[in-house]
């Protein structure tokens, strides 16, 4: 089978191994008890609590993230539903957030969903919020943005959110310019040329400012329709 290099669990091993700034992060595989008391869940039955035992073993491993921590799957966060999905504040309620996590990747990504079968447990990274999208769960809108590399080479960068995006999402007040700046392009792009070198081939590399600097949150594989040139033609594979 060929690799899936979008999940997180293939390409953060390989950034945390080149010294990269990064969220401390926990990876965990699911039992598949506690996935098949999801499925009975979907279906309005009880389940074994498997589930619950599952979410029993995230709340004591993400004791030392702090609270609120990020969950997520190796492949989505669901960020635009972001109280009822990622973000967890309240550790006892961990296993709400993993249901809804799982149902959010059955309907994403077309006809096969998503996998959700490995969990991932994130510390929140401290930042500085320039505004709140109320229409997703009142997510948190900070300075992001998004490279495109092909090994060690920056092909193009953009701003994370577009600005409609931030309108859809209640957010249509924010300085959308400061939103857009920074000065430290060098510096950022010296750390998506570097995890593109770490993970080799060709990824999309976002990069959050937080209170620690820049940190690398998210990568994932991406394909070149014909050539890199303006960008409209690159998208990520997932």
């Amino acid at each position: 089978m060929k690799e899936d290099k979008t999940a997180l669990s293939w390409w953060f091993p390989r950034i945390e191994a080149a010294g990269l700034p990064v969220p401390r992060t926990k990876i965990i595989k699911m039992p598949p008890a506690a996935q098949e008391d999801i499925w009975h869940a979907f279906d309005g039955e009880d389940g074994s609590g498997a589930l619950a035992e599952f979410g029993a073993h995230l709340r004591a491993s993400a004791e030392d993230l702090g609270v609120p921590f990020f969950l997520r799957t190796d492949h989505t966060s669901g960020k635009h539903e972001w109280k009822r999905t990622c973000f967890v504040a309240d550790p006892a309620e961990i296993a709400v957030h993993v249901f809804a996590l799982a149902e959010f990747s059955e309907i994403a990504g077309g006809l096969m969903g998503l996998p959700w079968d490995t969990w991932v447990l994130r510390e929140f990274l401290p930042t500085r919020p320039l505004g709140v999208c109320p229409h997703y769960g009142d997510m948190p809108v900070c300075r992001e943005f998004r490279f495109f590399v092909d090994g060690g080479t920056v092909r193009c960068h953009h701003p994370y959110w577009p600005e409609a995006a931030l309108e859809e999402g209640g957010c249509a007040a924010i300085d959308y310019e400061g939103l857009c700046s920074t000065l430290d392009g060098d510096a950022l792009r010296a750390l998506a040329s570097a995890a593109g070198k770490a993970c080799g081939g060709s990824w999309s590399v976002d990069i959050l400012d937080t209170d620690r600097g820049w940190v690398i949150t998210d990568m994932a594989e991406a394909h070149k329709s014909f050539h890199w040139d303006g960008c409209p033609t690159v998208a990520r594979a997932a």
